[in-house]
């Protein structure tokens, strides 16, 4: 029946069809929370978001999720709140730890000072009783040694950071103080600078575990007066040391080189600490202003202290060695007052901010106990509003699934006559000039025998013959990149080159196709008529097309020209299983390469004259070689005559927002029990 089909004749002469079925059909809707609508325009695409993470909550599981993600809204600043609080009583916590441990350090330290100052006071009686001969009233060295006594036993004696053996225990301590107390009221001592050498080496132990209790951290900011109030417990010590060889020097009226080294590296040592601590305390500045200017001996200290560093030989002079001692005795005991003070403004420093730490403390507490109280009633009433939106969007939502599956559908109708892009611009009411195309691959195919295949068939077997044959066609087609026109009976039209310009490759595109379809008709079996085999014959012409809508009522996509009666004369005057091609299609393949054909020789065709015409015979490689597209990138089917599936999501989500074990039935007993 291939020959007496009948064609629609344009007034040019030419051949016109028209379109059955789009190459590939648009995607079905799916059940999303993504929505499309397609206004007039291109771009005023409209997406409606229903719903986060691909979650459709018009379903009983997509609501309460969705729930959830709002409940988390309040959530995560409440939480966040907590935990700043949280880390804010953590750092407060460390802090008052930190100054705690400052103030314990401190008070503990204060032991080790008495300590220190008796064994400081105790060295200057005892070098001025011995560079003076004894001189002193005995009774002043027993009031010390029992003084430095009490305070040894009311001593929690310390590890200290020395392998001495002296300092491991305090009993062996005294019985060491003791017996060299004993050699110094007899004079009994190796030599003066051997006993005080005891005393310089005691108070050095002593001082450097003073220091070594008290950490210089940052607590409260007091890390400059600790390092003053250290600083101050050095210089008081190595000016002490100094006032002994200055008591010798007074005393015996020379001084030895070991001992004026001694002396010199002790004063400079005592000023330069006594500087330093005035630098990280600018108040103690003033304080020691204020004593050099208010005590009265400084004077004759500084004086005292220059004879001594010009070691001018001298005679004894007792005198002066009293004078200078009681002198000495006082300017330290004044500085003394000022480490005192910085001890005081240490502690004041930390206990105020102890207290005021422990109001921070409180006060979040507090803050984290409301928050707490507060959260369940800020979610719940989250919860109730959510609840109230959600059963006004479910109206909406529910109509907005039902007019997008309908606009899917009324596009995909359209889609079946006119291809998408020719069809996406007579929805935006513009008109679709005709397009004037300069190569064009154009196929044809038939059934030859058909109208006998026809009258031995009932009409439905014929359906299910076309049918079946075209769905076998049009999964093939596929995976090329061609246009299915139109069918009309038993005549299937696929181009290449139209609506979309490929360039040189829409004859290899047809021809491979066709070799497909052949190899998928070789194993093709008619349903009613097992033995028989269907004699497809095709036939493909390469050349011009004009191509353009016709109609307005039932508008139609159809190509205009030559090239279209001559492909079509390509398949009438072919033979069954062969393709026959032009000689314009021969050339194209040749300037793409990889496919065999053979000359069938020159060949009347009605209407054109005698042409030379060819078999295309196969190609190198395997014929349908082309892997299928990935399932992402299939496009599925719509039926368009199904019923809208979402009126039955809507009913489960229904009975599953309705479950004993969901989560609105959750909040709901919770609301009761509150």
């Amino acid at each position: 029946m291939g020959e007496n089909r009948k064609n629609k004749v344009a007034p040019d002469g030419s051949t016109k069809v028209g379109p059955q079925s789009p190459e590939r059909p648009p995607p079905m809707i799916r059940r999303s929370s993504l929505i499309s609508f397609e206004g007039d325009d291109e771009n005023s695409r409209v997406e409606v978001k229903t719903g986060c993470c691909g979650l459709d909550p018009t379903t009983g599981r997509g609501k309460q999720i969705h729930l959830l993600q709002i409940l988390l809204l309040p959530f995560i600043p409440i939480m966040a709140l907590i935990i700043q609080n949280s880390i804010n009583m953590v750092t407060v916590l460390e802090y008052q730890y930190d100054m705690q441990e400052t103030i314990d350090q401190v008070q503990i330290s204060t032991g080790l000072g008495n300590v220190t100052e008796a064994l400081q006071s105790e060295r200057a009686e005892i070098g001025f009783y011995l560079f003076t001969n004894g001189s002193v009233i005995r009774g002043n060295l027993t009031e010390h040694f029992a003084y430095t006594n009490k305070l040894l036993d009311e001593l929690k004696w310390p590890v200290f950071r020395t392998e001495d053996e002296l300092f491991k225990n305090k009993i062996l301590f005294r019985i060491r103080l003791d017996d060299f107390r004993d050699k110094i009221s007899k004079f009994d001592t190796p030599s003066i600078e051997a006993g005080i050498a005891f005393y310089n080496r005691a108070n050095y132990i002593f001082l450097d575990q003073l220091t070594s209790e008290i950490n210089e951290k940052d607590a409260a900011g007091v890390w400059r007066p600790l390092l003053a109030y250290k600083n101050m417990i050095r210089a008081i010590e190595h000016l002490g040391i100094s006032m002994v060889f200055g008591l010798q020097y007074f005393g015996r009226g020379a001084l030895n080189q070991k001992s004026y080294i001694a002396f010199v590296t002790n004063d400079a040592l005592g000023y330069d600490f006594l500087n330093t601590s005035q630098n990280f305390e600018f108040w103690i500045t003033d304080r020691y202003k204020y004593l050099q200017d208010s005590y009265a001996w400084y004077a004759n200290i500084t004086r005292r202290r220059l004879e001594v560093l010009g070691r001018t030989k001298i005679e004894p002079d007792f005198d002066k060695a009293t004078e200078y001692f009681y002198a000495m005795l006082g300017y330290l005991d004044a500085l003394q007052k000022i480490q005192y003070e910085i001890r005081n403004e240490i502690e004041r420093t930390l206990f105020s901010e102890m207290t005021a730490s422990n109001s921070h403390v409180v006060i979040g507490i507090a803050l984290l106990a409301v928050v707490l109280l507060i959260s369940p009633v800020i979610i719940l009433l989250v919860r109730m509003m959510t609840r109230t939106l959600q059963a006004f969007s479910d109206t909406l939502i529910h109509k907005t699934h039902e007019l997008a599956y309908e606009q899917k559908r009324s596009d995909m109708l359209l889609y079946q006559m006119l291809p998408p892009s020719v069809a996406r611009q007579l929805k935006q009411h513009k008109q679709v000039s005709a397009e004037t195309y300069e190569s064009v691959t154009i196929y044809f195919s038939d059934i030859m025998g058909f109208t006998e295949l026809s009258s031995e068939s009932t009409p439905m077997q014929v359906i299910s013959l076309l049918n079946a044959l075209y769905k076998m066609f049009d999964s093939r087609i596929e995976l090329y990149d061609v246009y299915k026109i139109e069918t009309i009976g038993e005549v299937y039209m696929v181009a290449s080159g139209v609506p979309q310009r490929i360039g040189k490759d829409h004859a290899a595109e047809i021809t491979s196709m066709a070799l497909d379809l052949l190899h998928g008709t070789e194993n093709f079996v008619i349903p009613h008529m097992p033995g028989e085999r269907l004699q497809i014959r095709m036939g493909i012409h390469t050349g011009p097309v004009v191509a353009g809508v016709v109609g307005t009522k039932m508008p139609r996509y159809c190509l205009f020209g030559d090239s279209v009666n001559t492909a079509s004369r390509m398949e009438s005057t072919g033979l069954p299983f062969k393709i026959h091609i032009s000689s314009d299609t021969k050339k194209a393949l040749d300037r793409v390469g990889g496919f065999i054909v053979k000359l069938r020789g020159e060949l009347e065709i009605k209407g054109k004259g005698f042409m030379e015409t060819y078999w295309l015979i196969g190609k190198h490689g395997t014929v349908g070689d082309r892997q299928p597209r990935p399932e992402k990138e299939k496009i599925e089917e719509m039926d368009v005559m199904a019923v809208n599936p979402h009126s039955e999501k809507v009913r489960k989500a229904q009975e599953q927002a309705n479950s004993p074990f969901s989560l609105d039935s959750f909040f709901d007993r919770f609301r009761a029990m509150c």
